[in-house]
């Protein structure tokens, strides 16, 4: 599943000792991030890792479909309790996490928070690696929400991946053996004028491991190649004047696959 991508983040987390921590995922409108999201979560599976899915931008139906044509069943994966699912677009109404949408308060995000700290505790309990998906959280933007609000949220959100809450810990320092539960991986939307937008996924990539941008070619839309994709890794062990990794490439996305080639590469242009 989408394995020309997942070696290059592969290559690229393999060098980051932080490799449990923040992933940004950055989109343009005309360049989807639905298939690599659909990828992340088959990787995370087959590596025997469970994962909680935050929906806020499509429903977890449309997922379902992309998983079958990838040759996953998320639902069967869902029924068997490896795949928690939060519909934010369900969850519009009365005392549901996005409930903040009819009665606005101080902490939008709180509710939410919670619901997802709820699905979660299970795995941290146990000690069991898993990661989490939100899914485009810039649709907060457009709900009313602040952007300071949002990176509150994220960082909480961060939080839930970080140390594990199980018996395995040193009996000398009381600290758990596992230094993360897993990874947390946010979808953000970026487009030319939209300074809050833009703004929000800049905060993030601050705090990122590891930075996917999703951008259509600078040259307009083509057949044979549907966007670039820059992969940029961070050591944040290392002094704050290091500067990122970064790889280039171009990518074409088909029915069960995304070919990754280095610009100019394209067999078809060869």
């Amino acid at each position: 599943m989408f394995q020309s991508l997942n070696s290059a983040l592969k290559g690229q987390i393999g060098s980051d000792s932080d490799n449990s921590g923040l992933i940004l995922v950055s989109h343009t409108p005309t360049a989807s991030p639905r298939g690599v999201i659909v990828s992340f979560v088959g990787s995370s599976l087959a590596s025997g890792q469970p994962v909680c899915l935050v929906t806020l931008h499509n429903t977890w139906g449309h997922y379902c479909n992309i998983g079958n044509k990838l040759g996953l069943n998320l639902r069967q994966q869902q029924e068997q309790g490896n795949v928690k699912v939060v519909d934010g677009l369900k969850l519009l109404s009365g005392s549901h996490p996005l409930g903040f949408i009819m009665n606005l308060m101080q902490s939008p995000l709180k509710n939410l928070y919670n619901f997802i700290k709820q699905a979660v505790q299970s795995w941290k309990e146990n000690g069991q690696q898993f990661q989490l998906i939100l899914e485009n959280v810039s649709s907060f933007l457009s709900m009313g929400v602040h952007r300071r609000d949002i990176d509150v949220f994220v960082n909480y959100c961060r939080g839930l991946t970080g140390r594990c809450i199980h018996s395995k810990c040193s009996s000398l320092s009381g600290r758990c053996t596992t230094s993360n539960c897993g990874s947390l991986i946010v979808i953000t939307a970026v487009e030319e004028h939209d300074d809050d937008a833009n703004h929000l996924t800049t905060t993030i990539a601050h705090s990122a491991s590891l930075h996917v941008a999703m951008q259509p070619l600078s040259t307009g839309q083509s057949r044979e190649i549907h966007g670039q994709l820059t992969i940029s890794a961070f050591d944040r062990g290392c002094p704050s004047h290091c500067l990122p990794n970064v790889q280039h490439f171009h990518y074409k996305l088909e029915e069960k696959n995304m070919k990754l080639f280095a610009p100019g590469t394209s067999p078809n242009i060869l």
